[in-house]
């Protein structure tokens, strides 16, 4: 009786010190990966490797437009979002119909050669929802005039309940997204547009490859403050998910 007592003590013993093992190096491995933080600073940097065998693959920018004979021009830029297809582009987002399509605030307008691509809000501060749109054109000069047709664009959504991710991680799948985003970019491919949304000041201290931002928007979402940071020109040839950056954490 005595030893098999004595076994089944030796036996809890060793579950003991596994758990605790197990729980040490769960510790150690979740301070290495998520708290990558000195002197107040937030920093990812991709492993050794990673960027020489996922380098930026460009995208020709002709598989997202359109020729000519298909596209339909209008005076203005707000026009040309008034009778686009964004609502039948974005059938998954529960908005009104042709909400979408309203510029009720141009935030930011960035000018190329062949094509401006416009930052716009839709909707106020007064309404249940807003959304923000960037909307890539492409434009004409008809008698003197410039004339502006919808090319494509991407949304995101904004409520008065909305709840914002604020981690330093939040940048790095913002970044991930990025490649794919160059169809927003109107000097594509002569540069190289990045773009992403914050609610934090330390925004500001955002470097990206040791490079600082072009620009910050700041926008007032429901007395809340939204920033929009963009890059004219990020000089990279790393894919987006590869691009290092750092950022103070907040107080």
């Amino acid at each position: 009786m005595r030893k098999f007592l004595k076994a089944v003590l030796v036996f809890i013993g060793i579950v003991f010190l596994l758990f605790i093992a197990l729980i040490g190096i769960g510790l150690f491995v979740d301070f290495e990966y998520d708290d990558p933080v000195e002197n107040g600073r937030y920093t990812y940097v991709p492993e050794e490797n990673a960027y020489e065998e996922n380098a930026y693959i460009e995208f020709t920018t002709g598989d997202y437009d359109k020729g000519d004979p298909g596209l339909t021009y209008y005076d203005t830029m707000e026009e040309a979002v008034l009778h686009s297809p964004l609502k039948t582009e974005n059938e998954d987002l529960s908005v009104p119909d042709d909400f979408l399509n309203h510029v009720d605030e141009t935030l930011h307008i960035w000018n190329g050669t062949q094509y401006d691509t416009i930052f716009y809000r839709a909707g106020t501060n007064e309404s249940p929802m807003q959304g923000f749109v960037f909307a890539r054109l492409k434009k004409r000069v008809q008698n003197g005039h410039t004339q502006y047709a919808y090319i494509n664009s991407t949304q995101d959504m904004s409520t008065p309940d909305s709840s914002y991710e604020t981690d330093s991680k939040w940048i790095h799948l913002q970044l991930t997204v990025s490649d794919i985003q160059q169809d927003l970019n109107p000097h594509y491919p002569d540069t190289r547009f990045v773009f992403g949304y914050s609610h934090v000041p330390e925004i500001y201290t955002l470097e990206i490859e040791g490079q600082k931002p072009d620009g910050i928007i700041e926008i007032n979402v429901y007395d809340k403050m939204m920033y929009l940071w963009y890059y004219n020109d990020l000089k990279s040839n790393k894919r987006g998910d590869c691009l290092s950056y750092s950022i103070d954490v907040p107080q």
